[in-house]
């Protein structure tokens, strides 16, 4: 693997606020015209219960009941930038968004998927015995082909990409340790937008490798990044986190909140 460091090439530990900041900050870095650096990492455990939906299930005529189930269970509705369909993460997972300032259409699709898959694949059969596989199970939430599951039967990693005329974003969650309150939002948010879903296909590495935090994992995913990236430890700009933290999070009570809606009514003040 290379480890060449690049100082423009950045990754970021940490620095969550909360659900809705947390899903605000790649929005703003996406859609900057202009940055000091070229690729960027960020890689946290979330700081609070979020849904994140998709463009696709507003499309659902359940979207409203869904949000309202969300709420319900203490989990923010936001809607996120990058496509797929609903996931719902805690404290128990660990979330990565890859920024890549690259517009080359050939450095997304397909090809991203597979590549990030492989590499996490790697990273997580080192954690322990974790029989870790790339592909779809019966079943899951949030179906991708590039998912990745342990055994052929549960899920516990999945991707979805935006790309932009300003460069791509691939976001990544990795379910660690999953709560049985994690378990049933997932079931009953699915169920409201009308999706099938096999409660059996809810995992987490913890459930494989006991005592597992995702701190550790982490920590793990770090090194892969840095290392096979060729990434230098940063820190995210400081105009960026502080114009995040400026979201109302506050909603009607029925839509949930809009995460490209906000950034393109309230466009950063300068580059970065």
């Amino acid at each position: 693997m290379p480890d060449a460091r690049n100082p423009d090439r950045l990754l970021v530990r940490g620095n969550t606020t909360d659900a809705v900041t947390d899903l605000v900050i790649p929005a703003l870095l996406l859609r900057a015209p202009k940055a000091e650096w070229s690729e960027l990492v960020h890689l946290y455990v979330p700081s609070g219960p979020t849904v994140a939906f998709s463009g696709r299930d507003l499309r659902s005529p359940g979207i409203a009941a869904a949000t309202e189930v969300a709420r319900a269970a203490g989990f923010a509705p936001v809607v996120r930038s990058p496509g797929g369909r609903m996931v719902a993460y805690d404290s128990g997972a660990v979330v990565i968004d890859h920024l890549d300032r690259t517009t080359d259409i050939r450095h997304a699709g397909s090809a991203t998927f597979a590549a990030n898959a492989e590499s996490h694949v790697r990273v997580l059969r080192a954690l322990g015995d974790v029989d870790a596989r790339v592909g779809e199970v019966d079943g899951e939430y949030c179906p991708g082909e590039y998912s990745i599951n342990v055994g052929g039967t549960a899920k516990v990693v999945g991707s979805a990409q935006r790309v932009t005329a300003t460069g791509s974003l691939f976001s990544t969650v990795v379910q660690v340790v999953v709560s049985d309150r994690l378990r049933a939002v997932l079931a009953d948010v699915s169920e409201a937008l009308g999706y099938d879903l096999r409660r059996s296909s809810i995992a987490g590495l913890a459930d494989h490798v006991p005592g597992l935090t995702a701190g550790e994992v982490a920590a793990a995913l770090a090194s892969d990044y840095r290392h096979r990236l060729g990434l230098t430890d940063g820190q995210l700009p400081a105009e960026v986190v502080a114009h995040a933290s400026s979201v109302t999070a506050s909603v009607d009570g029925v839509s949930p909140f809009h995460v490209d809606d906000w950034t393109r009514a309230h466009p950063a003040p300068r580059r970065f």
